[in-house]
């Protein structure tokens, strides 16, 4: 019995299955021109105050915990 030439694999360039999905930012380049929204200097740096305003208690509060918890056990340990 002799062996069968395998055929080899031309590169065509057709597409199997489409994975473009819906939702993700590359999908549809007109909607994202549409939305697309001009903010001026004051409004940027408004928002960027605001955002850290919200942030910045809830990241303090997280580091005084950690230094607590950390003095607490130090003293704990080693004393």
């Amino acid at each position: 019995m002799a062996k069968k030439k395998k055929q080899k694999y031309v590169d065509d360039g057709h597409t199997i299955y489409n994975m473009d999905i819906e939702g993700f930012k590359w999908h549809d380049k007109k909607k994202k021109k549409e939305n697309d929204v001009k903010l001026s200097w004051k409004e940027r740096w408004a928002m960027i105050r605001g955002a850290y305003g919200a942030f910045f208690p809830k990241f303090l509060i997280i580091i005084i915990a950690f230094t607590l918890t950390y003095l607490l056990l130090y003293f704990w340990l080693h004393h």
